[in-house]
Parts: structure tokens; C-alpha cells; sequence
């Protein structure tokens, strides 16, 4: 072997070496802070007096650079709660972007409406600048989600809000470890609000975060939590996380480090790698501002400048079993029968769009053409869940993308 091809091997084993992959596991650690709170006997912080959730919270903040943080049942309950506070409700407007539904719903709990912003065809995250077209006198609070693993243009989107009053929500679902300009996501906002679903970077089987760097807004949301025999203050879900989840939480905080850096994010780049030399997979730009924290490995389809034919790539993916997922959802979040339909609410008038008290004030329908980029990319998205995916498993799933792209080009 000479020594060019000698070099190569061993920066090879430098950037994929197998050993040091760290798999998300559950063990010893787990167990004794669970010994801890069984032992503590007590299993809520339903007055402050949970230890095991304020030690998670506490550190949790410390992570991710906030002042405060709250430990929620899911993060679904913390983009709710964080509606609530924003003072959005019905005849006021929440703007989301529509590629995941997760803001148009939290939106819809309180009677909002959700209006869809478009995306970056390049990043898939939200675009200010459509942002700002969205903005009207009813605007009450943006929800932005830093997509996959991705920071969207915050700093921008938190100087908009801030100009025009507007409360900001980030949705860091899928993001711990990611940052803007060196700060980590869930701080450019009034409140950020971290996933622990199964299916995410730091799992505790189901449980969320919410953070925030406002004092009086942490106190207001601490005290509508702690309310006994009487009512609270204002309309709020009070959903806490249990003392048994915190503790699974504090275990996986300590570990979740060497998850992404030594599994999510090789994989993701070994999925990127397998690409790069392909004019018709486009690799999702990350700018320079963003640290891209490993969740989701997404491509673009561009074959149809090429005279390559989509249908063909999607039935060989088949035959060679890759594990490709086409379309994400297929549709942006306003074309599906909940919004469009308003289902969730069955009254005459549907609510909340089609609410006289909105209807009187604004014009605004869910009609295809409201995101044209939105639209045009959710056809095209190619993605692969990086969180149960293995070293060994990604570089041979890059094997086989790297066979489907030379079938396709003979």
C-alpha cells in the first residue's frame, strides 16, 4: 500500500473509528438517582420540594446557557404553556413554520390561529424575511423551529420580534447541542422549549424543558405551577414532570454529550459524505453562524434538471432496502384535514379560523400557494433518522446511496 492510500485509512479510522460510538444507553447511573428518588419518597414537584427535578433543572439551565429552566410531562405541554403566557388567544395570530405541525397546534389549543411563514429552500428553516410579510396588528407570538438538529437565522428572527413587540417561542425539540454564533439555541427568545420524546437526542421516554433568561416571566409561570385549593391566576396547563423521569433526565444530561458528538453527529456526516460528489442530492446548507447538532440527515431531490426520473430513484431505494424516508410529511402543516378542517373544535362556525371574532378582522385562508418553497420542498426531502442509527449501520447505508446514485447515472 503506498503511502497516499496509507493516509487515507487512517483518517479513516480518525473521523469513524467504531469504538468510540456511544450509543444511547440506559444503566447504573439511571438506577441510582431512581434508588434516590424512590428512597426520598417523594415523586412530584408539585410544591417545589422535588429534589431530583430542580437538581435536572438546574443543570439542564447550566447546559444550554439559560437563567432558568422548568421541567415539563412533554415539550408539546411547553409550547401549550408558552402560548399561554404569550397572550395569544382567540382573534389573535401565532406564526409558525409549516414543515412539522407541532407551533400550528400549540396555537390552536388556546383558540389562536396559526399562520404559516415560509422557509429557506436551502436550510429549511424558517426565512425572516417572509416573517416579516407575515406580520399584521394581530400578531401575537412567533414559534420557530430550529429544524433537525439546526439553528434557524434566530438572531434576526429575535430582532424582528423584538422591533414589532412580539412574543418568541423557539422550539428546540430537536437541537441540544446546536448553537448560533457560538450561543446555544433556546436563548434568543423569550422562552425555548427542549424535547425528551424516545425519539430524541436526550430521552427520558417522554418529558420536555422549557427555558428562559426573563426573571418576572419565570416567576409568573413558577407560581401558576404551584396553585393549591384555589384557582390560578390565569388559564395555564400546570404540567410537570415527575420526580422518576427527572431523574432519568439527570442521568442522560451527563451522557449526552458523547451521544452526539461520537454517534449523531459521524453519522449524519457519513450520510453527507455519501453525497457530496452527486450534483442531484443536494446536501441541506448549514451557514457558517450555525453549530448543527446530529438528529435527522436530510438531502434534497434535484434529478429533474438532470433527466433523472424520481420514481425511478424511489422504486431502486426500494429494491436495495436503504431505509430512505421521501417527502417528510408530504404536505405542509396547513393542508392536513386539522387545520383545514379546524377538527378540533366542532362548532358552528369552526374555530378558530373561521371564527366570526377572526373572520371579521382578517381575510386569511389556508389555500396551496401560501409557502410556495414549503410546498416545492416537501416533495423533494430525503431523510434518515439518525437516533437509533449505528455507525456500522450509516456507512452501509452510505454504501448503498453511493450504489443507487451510479445505478441511476448509467
Amino acid at each position: 500500500m503506498d503511502k497516499e492510500k496509507t493516509s487515507d485509512a487512517k483518517q479513516h479510522l480518525i473521523d469513524y473509528s467504531f469504538a468510540a460510538e456511544e450509543l444511547r444507553k440506559y444503566g447504573e447511573v439511571e438506577l441510582k438517582y431512581l434508588s434516590e428518588v424512590i428512597k426520598s419518597g417523594i415523586l412530584s414537584n408539585c410544591l417545589g420540594d422535588g429534589k431530583m427535578s430542580q437538581r435536572f433543572e438546574s443543570a439542564f439551565a447550566k447546559k444550554v446557557g439559560a437563567k432558568n429552566a422548568m421541567a415539563k410531562n412533554n415539550a408539546m405541554s411547553g409550547l401549550v404553556e408558552a402560548v399561554s403566557v404569550s397572550g395569544a388567544g382567540p382573534g389573535f395570530e401565532v406564526i409558525c413554520d409549516p414543515i412539522v405541525h407541532f407551533g400550528g397546534l400549540a396555537a390552536v389549543f388556546f383558540n389562536a390561529v396559526p399562520r404559516f411563514a415560509d422557509v429557506k429552500r436551502d436550510t429549511y428553516n424558517m426565512d425572516p424575511d417572509s416573517l416579516l410579510a407575515n406580520i399584521t396588528p394581530l400578531t401575537k407570538a412567533v414559534i420557530v423551529t430550529h429544524l433537525w438538529g439546526q439553528s434557524a437565522e434566530i438572531d434576526t428572527i429575535a430582532e424582528i420580534c423584538r422591533d414589532k413587540g412580539i412574543f418568541l417561542i423557539e422550539d428546540c425539540a430537536h437541537t441540544i447541542g446546536a448553537a448560533w454564533k457560538d450561543r446555544h439555541v433556546g436563548n434568543f427568545g423569550d422562552l425555548g422549549v427542549f424535547s425528551f420524546q424516545e425519539f430524541k437526542q436526550l430521552s427520558t421516554g417522554d418529558g420536555g424543558m422549557t427555558v428562559t433568561n426573563n426573571e418576572e416571566l419565570f416567576d409568573r409561570m413558577r407560581n401558576a405551577w404551584w396553585f393549591s385549593g384555589e384557582s390560578p391566576k390565569f388559564l395555564y396547563l400546570n404540567y410537570r414532570m415527575t420526580e422518576v423521569t427527572a431523574a432519568v433526565g439527570l442521568a442522560q444530561l451527563e451522557k449526552v454529550d458523547n451521544i452526539v458528538n461520537n454517534t449523531y453527529n459521524k453519522t449524519l456526516e457519513i450520510l453527507n459524505n455519501a453525497i457530496k460528489d452527486c450534483d442531484w442530492l443536494k446536501a441541506r446548507n448549514v451557514p457558517k453562524e450555525a453549530h448543527m447538532s446530529g438528529y435527522w440527515w436530510s438531502c434534497t431531490w434535484e434529478g429533474e434538471q438532470h433527466n433523472l426520473y424520481y420514481e425511478k430513484f424511489k422504486q431502486l431505494e426500494k429494491e436495495m432496502n436503504i431505509g430512505l424516508r421521501f417527502g417528510f410529511n408530504l404536505y405542509p402543516a396547513y393542508e392536513f384535514p386539522f387545520f383545514r378542517e379546524s377538527t378540533a373544535y366542532r362548532t358552528q362556525p369552526d374555530c378558530p379560523v373561521r371564527c366570526p371574532f377572526y373572520t371579521s378582522k382578517s381575510n386569511y385562508r389556508y389555500t396551496w400557494g401560501l409557502t410556495p418553497v414549503t410546498e416545492d420542498l416537501m416533495q423533494r426531502l430525503i431523510t434518515v433518522n439518525l437516533i437509533f442509527l449505528s455507525i456500522p449501520e450509516a456507512e452501509k447505508m452510505a454504501d448503498r446511496i453511493r450504489g443507487i446514485i451510479k445505478k441511476m447515472e448509467i
